[in-house]
């Protein structure tokens, strides 16, 4: 029996080293990417500018592109580590606000746990490719109906902490696949937007029509108005 004590511990040990820690375990998390859209109804209730002109005066914004270069994950658990990690995007991710779809998958494998908080922190636009692109139409005294784009060519990261779609902690496990919907609310990001901004707005030539171009060199005082909220406007969502 004494010869066997040795053999049996060591068998022991390997069996309790083989055991992984619970907390490293990984949770397939895939990432959705959409937008929701300014109607018609919601767009330009501060309107300024008295008009005689007949027909509904409204802004929509319902379609464009958004361009992720990185995403950095930043995860707060309780009853264990913190989670930090980044992935870099070649080519990077490219999405159709309009019809919510993506020319890559996004998913990652995140340590499941109980997390008090999720930061993320999305690097926005590519060598050729502006960072995000959101286009319309809008209704107009004087103007008439003019097609509307919003061009924003800035490539500073935007931060948006996650929240859970049941409110509280976000919970990861294991075996329960899951998603995150990063949302870009148009509703919220246009909302500063009056008749009297856009009527005031100069016109752009484009393919032998004109648009209402917003972005930093043309149209910069309402680009400014919209671009202070793009922060405010994103959402992640986690189920």
């Amino acid at each position: 029996m004494k010869k066997l004590l040795p053999l049996f511990f060591i068998l022991f040990l390997g069996l309790a080293s083989c055991q992984k820690d619970p907390s490293t375990l990984p949770a397939k998390i895939k990432f959705n990417f959409g937008m929701t859209p300014l109607s018609a109804g919601e767009g330009l209730k501060d309107a300024s500018v008295n008009t005689d002109q007949s027909g509904q005066v409204y802004l929509t914004m319902d379609g464009g592109t958004l361009v992720v270069s990185t995403i950095e994950f930043e995860g707060r658990r309780q009853d264990a580590s913190d989670v930090f990690f980044t992935a870099d995007f070649d080519p990077p991710i490219v999405v159709d606000l309009e019809t919510e779809t993506m020319n890559r998958l996004v998913q990652f494998d995140i340590p499941q746990g109980i997390y008090e908080r999720i930061e993320l922190k999305f690097h926005l636009g590519a060598s050729g490719q502006l960072p995000l692109v959101m286009t319309g139409e809008a209704n107009l005294p004087i103007f008439g109906q003019k097609p509307v784009r919003f061009e924003y060519q800035y490539s500073e990261p935007v931060r948006v902490v996650a929240q859970s779609s049941t409110g509280g902690n976000i919970v990861l496990k294991k075996d329960v696949p899951g998603t995150a919907t990063v949302d870009v609310n148009a509703s919220h990001l246009f909302r500063l937007v009056n008749v009297g901004l856009l009527v005031s707005s100069e016109l752009h030539n484009e393919n032998g029509g004109e648009i209402i171009l917003i972005n930093q060199d043309m149209n910069s005082p309402i680009f400014n108005v919209i671009a202070n909220r793009l922060s405010q406007s994103f959402e992640v969502i986690f189920e």
